[in-house]
């Protein structure tokens, strides 16, 4: 099916409305109570992009609601892009109508807030910058190209400053490096407005949430409880949809240059495995799923959106033994494992990226189970990997190493914790994971509380083989 799905437009601001003359911190006395269901960070962004010249303007209106139980002098938040030298630009820093004096050191923006922040009340932030997006046909940028512009595509992915979570006391930011991911994201809410400028006509932006395109140039976006919003545009894509069995709706981008076979395997997949996970761990939460051919190598996951790289789609050889079929189930998994149960990706990444690998057997259990000895011949045990599984990103020399230690070692240690439970056990641990900690940043120690004591007994040896930290806080 070759077509748009619109959407319906959202026409008033969904979140928050900002006002220049409006009081940058709310007085103590008139915080609300606590509410911990609610988001503490609402994005109100306007985008403008400079297609041809490859620079996006952007005004960031951030509502902050402190959920800490302590008062708050100062703010950060972190900055992706700016891992880039040359990309991020950054204009000012606002509270309200207070101009402040901010650092932009690395990835880290900080700066101090124009009064104490009580528990419960909120503050009005507005962030003013410009991006240069970087060229990812080479060097290292193209192992990140889900953010940057090739000839056929422009990717928006980690574009937009997120505040960072504040854990112990600290507002947490890692450093980083070539190796996985380093970000740590809490759940906002996001409206996004796109006015595109000195752009083909055919241009599509494949966004996640609820929207779509205003006019020719002015694309309107609305994603709520999401760790951050992504999008990736280009005059060359073609538009697939699929309505899952559970009512989800499935849009899938492809390149024009991609086989049409290709490009349907990967719409088939990425539906098939939404339906499978939304009944092995928990129903999938939004209306839509958006599934992106990326311009650049390997995969990457989003709330809401995903990129499986072009090479996959080239190389594809017809058949669901491939890597195609693979990656596609992997990003899709992330939706639960990173979207819905958030993770340190850098002190912890075997909780999304494991269960994220494991998944995609999983899949193949259901949708293709002829080809599950396949997999774990073509996927692990080929590659013959070693190290532990719950290393840090920071711990590995190479990409190799981490993916060995991390999602190929992970995958025997879930395979064999699910032999020490039993599959009723084991699946139950993971809708208990998915329930328990949906909306949150989740730590090892959340996922082990989650068994009994006698479940604790029977894993201890498998702990052992496959951790470098096997014991369990009673």
């Amino acid at each position: 099916m070759n077509r748009l799905y619109i959407y319906p437009i959202i026409l008033t601001i969904a979140f928050a409305l900002f006002s220049a003359d409006a009081s940058p911190v709310t007085a103590s006395d008139d915080c609300p109570p606590l509410d911990r269901t609610q988001p503490t960070a609402a994005h109100v962004v306007t985008a403008d992009l400079d297609y041809a010249a490859k620079t996006v303007h952007v005004r960031q209106q951030t509502r902050y609601i402190n959920q800490t139980a302590e008062a708050l002098n100062d703010l950060a938040f972190n900055a992706a892009p700016n891992r880039w030298s040359g990309v991020m630009a950054l204009g000012e820093v606002r509270a309200g109508d207070i101009a402040l004096d901010f650092a932009l050191d690395g990835t880290r923006i900080s700066f101090d807030l124009p009064e104490a922040l009580a528990t419960g009340c909120e503050v009005h932030i507005t962030l003013d910058f410009t991006l240069a997006l970087p060229d990812a046909t080479g060097g290292p940028t193209r192992r990140k190209g889900y953010f940057g512009h090739t000839p056929r595509q422009i990717n928006l992915g980690r574009w937009l400053p997120t505040v960072a979570p504040r854990i112990d006391g600290r507002w947490i930011t890692h450093q980083p490096i070539m190796i996985g991911e380093q970000d740590i994201l809490e759940v906002a809410d996001w409206d996004v407005t796109l006015i595109l400028h000195n752009s083909p006509p055919d241009v599509l932006v494949a966004g996640p949430g609820i929207g779509g395109r205003v006019d020719a140039n002015h694309w309107h976006f609305v994603h709520a409880s999401a760790r951050e919003i992504a999008f990736s545009l280009s005059p060359q894509f073609r538009e697939d949809a699929a309505l899952t069995h559970d009512g989800a709706v499935v849009n899938a981008y492809t390149l024009s240059a991609t086989s049409p076979m290709a490009a349907a395997h990967f719409l088939e997949v990425a539906a098939q495995s939404l339906s499978i996970y939304g009944n092995l761990f928990t129903p999938y939460p939004r209306e839509r799923l958006v599934v992106v051919q990326g311009d650049f190598p390997d995969g990457m996951e989003f709330d809401g959106l995903v990129f499986v790289g072009d090479g996959w789609f080239v190389n594809w050889n017809g058949e669901p033994r491939s890597y195609l079929t693979l990656i596609t189930a992997h990003e899709v998994a992330h939706q639960w494992w990173y979207a819905r149960v958030g993770n340190d990706s850098a002190l912890a990444p075997w909780l999304d990226e494991a269960l994220a690998t494991y998944s995609e057997y999983l899949y193949l259990e259901l949708a293709y189970p002829q080809i599950t000895d396949w997999w774990w011949h073509f996927r692990v045990d080929n590659l013959a990997p070693q190290g532990f599984v719950d290393g840090t990103v920071y711990e590995f020399s190479n990409a190799r190493e981490y993916i060995n230690a991390v999602y190929l070692r992970g995958v025997r240690f879930l395979h064999d914790l699910r032999g020490d439970l039993g599959d009723d056990a084991f699946f139950a641990l993971l809708r208990d994971y998915a329930t328990t900690y949906d909306g949150q940043i989740a730590t090892p120690d959340d996922f082990w509380a989650l068994l009994t004591a006698e479940q604790r007994e029977l894993t201890a040896a498998t702990r052992a083989r496959y951790l470098r930290q096997p014991d369990i806080d009673g």
